[in-house]
């Protein structure tokens, strides 16, 4: 089968060489993630979260941001240091640097991954659709043949038809396998990157207060309304109560006229 290959290339036929540029632009796509997954965004996360953590519990925040800044310029690293100066400037506002720099971080991570399943389908379908041709080609070749020779020629039409769809398959086989690796790296990445974050918001950062929390002032002024207003209606409730009670009593007050007064 890979000599068919080879011949297929041979034949100058388009299909094969975008065949092999999705191949080698998927490829691409794995070396680099591999090495952005691996190298940058990547740190020693065991030694890095027990110095921050040895650093912010003695109050040394100048050392953690230098550390910070020797480990690396993006990830875990800058995240950690923003979140030390918004402590340091206004410490109510760390879990918002950290909320909003993590959630521009994070879709990095998994940038152009899924981008080698849609080329792996499409590598797998240009060959079915040279494959198709080939066969829709068989059929011409054979029309007009002797019966024996019809046999062998479309035998031999119908093999070269399906090495497209051979090519790519193994096309997207070597595209999905690399493509399991990094999501599985990716996903790695991801988890040990939040625990190190949740351990900098338990240092900085340690009331489980939300990050959009209502302003204290706003809350105090809308209970009071809510407050009054209950007041309000309960004073209306009892005024109105008070009013029944005092109609009915009124008409109850009323003196009963005796028989003589009646004649």
């Amino acid at each position: 089968m890979i000599q068919e290959m080879f011949e297929l290339f041979r034949s100058r036929e388009p299909v094969p060489y975008i065949i092999l540029a999705i191949f080698a632009v998927g490829w691409v796509i794995v070396f680099e993630r591999f090495i952005a997954l691996q190298l940058t965004y990547r740190v020693n996360f065991n030694k890095f979260n027990a110095t921050i953590r040895r650093m912010l519990s003695a109050g040394d925040l100048d050392r953690a941001r230098q550390y910070c800044a020797a480990s690396g310029n993006t990830g875990v690293p800058l995240i950690t240091a923003k979140a030390i100066e918004a402590y340091e400037n206004e410490n109510f506002r760390v879990r918002m640097v950290v909320s909003e720099e993590t959630l521009a971080f994070m879709p990095r991570i998994r940038r152009r991954i899924s981008q080698l399943p849609n080329l792996a389908a499409v590598a797998v379908l240009l060959g079915a659709l040279a494959a198709v041709n080939g066969v829709w080609q068989s059929f011409q070749m054979v029309d007009g043949l002797e019966l024996g020779l019809k046999s062998f020629a479309f035998s031999r039409g119908l093999s070269q038809a399906l090495t497209p769809i051979a090519l790519g398959l193994a096309a997207s086989v070597f595209l999905m396998i690399p493509y399991g690796i990094l999501d599985a790296m990716a996903n790695r990445l991801e988890g040990e990157i939040e625990h190190s974050l949740t351990v900098v918001l338990n240092l900085l950062a340690p009331e489980m207060q939300p990050v959009f929390a209502q302003p204290v002032g706003v809350s105090q002024v809308v209970s009071g309304d809510t407050q009054n207003n209950a007041a309000t209606h309960e004073d209306d409730g009892q005024v109105n109560k008070g009013g029944y009670q005092d109609v009915a009593s009124a008409e109850r007050s009323d003196p009963v006229p005796d028989e003589e007064e009646i004649i």
